[in-house]
């Protein structure tokens, strides 16, 4: 097996975010590597739409959701983990443009997250990162 320092797992707080996560538990526990969970905040498509403090909070909150969860899921297993938001766009580009910036070594991402969009296979996040990443990426099913 290849030897990872960074690894990167986009998380929703979705089933197969955390399949994702698993994996990457796996990984990082078999080369000492660290877990770096990404959430991507979802902000309004129309511009000049301002946030209320009740949107503020609810996008914070699904955050904590999809955040804590994969924390604990990391520290009981002994893989060291830390966290990274992002938002303001096209959610699988944020994603593949945050892994090249900070030269993580492969992201894990689960096939499927919360978005709307299906795909008949693949969810659209996962695979707009799997076409345009220039990071290895591994999806987990």
């Amino acid at each position: 097996m290849a030897k990872f320092t960074k690894i990167l797992v986009p998380l929703d707080g979705s089933k197969n975010s955390m399949r994702g996560l698993d994996r990457a538990i796996e990984i990082a526990n078999a080369s000492n590597a660290e877990i770096t969970g990404y959430y991507v905040f979802h902000l309004p498509f129309a511009a000049g739409i301002k946030y209320t403090k009740k949107m503020k909070d609810d996008a914070q909150d699904r955050a904590v959701k999809a955040i804590g969860p994969a924390m604990r899921k990391c520290e009981n297993s002994g893989a060291k983990f830390k966290y990274q938001t992002g938002g303001g766009g096209n959610t699988g580009e944020l994603i593949s443009k945050f892994a090249q910036k900070g030269k993580y070594d492969m992201i894990v991402i689960g096939a499927r997250g919360l978005s709307g969009v299906k795909e008949k296979f693949l969810g659209s996040v996962s695979n707009h990162v799997m076409h345009e990443s220039k990071v290895p990426v591994l999806v987990v099913k």
